[in-house]
């Protein structure tokens, strides 16, 4: 991974609805109701040691290779523009030299935060794939549960400690990987997404009125 950010993989699987959705037959529950049956799932082992999960980590570093590149070439480019204007002081009126060099000074004061739309993007891309990842996923799950007549499915680091049998994490990633061997990491803009949701809010106040 770059310096420019962390690739949050570990324990970045969205499935927390899952667990509350999955509950067993009814011919299993009366039975539940003497005997709880628990499992137990490691979310970024899934990530860790799937194909689609995998096949993440290079398409996310291109996009961050791609970050950095635009951010360093926007810096350079306020660079010269700064070098060009101390160049220019003596050869326009003072009050449109100020100007310019105000202008530039909220260039160079959004540079922060245009890495930080980076990082959003990127971290969008990323839950997205994940996204993507947990449509297949959840069937997978459905069925263990069901086979196992298991009343809970509990995340694997909310746990202290497990009998290795209620584990079904090598499982999953061996029916996830029958399933889905790669995942598309789709480049976000942060500013089409506004765009989106608030053509998505307009419409809506729109359909309200009538």
């Amino acid at each position: 991974m770059s310096k420019f950010l962390s690739i949050a993989m570990a324990g970045a699987l969205v499935v927390g609805s899952a667990f509350v959705a999955l509950t067993p037959n009814p011919a299993s529950a009366q039975q539940s109701q003497k005997t709880p049956v628990i499992l137990i799932l490691n979310q970024s082992q899934v990530l860790a040691q799937s194909k689609a999960g995998q096949s993440m980590a290079p398409q996310l570093e291109s996009l961050q290779e791609q970050a950095n590149k635009d951010l360093n070439a926007e810096v350079e480019k306020i660079v010269k523009e700064s070098e060009d204007l101390q160049k220019q002081k003596g050869l326009m009126a003072e009050d449109v030299w100020t100007q310019k060099a105000q202008q530039l000074a909220v260039k160079q004061n959004n540079l922060p935060v245009l890495r930080e739309v980076k990082v959003r993007e990127l971290s969008i891309a990323e839950q997205q794939a994940i996204n993507n990842i947990n449509e297949v996923m959840l069937p997978i799950l459905k069925e263990i549960v069901e086979n196992r007549g298991a009343t809970v499915l509990l995340e694997r680091s909310a746990v202290m400690y497990a009998s290795t049998d209620t584990d079904i994490t090598q499982q999953v990633i061996s029916e996830l990987d029958k399933k889905l061997k790669t995942v598309k990491v789709e480049k976000v803009s942060l500013a089409e997404l506004q765009r989106q949701a608030q053509e998505a809010q307009k419409n809506q106040q729109s359909g309200k009125k009538k």
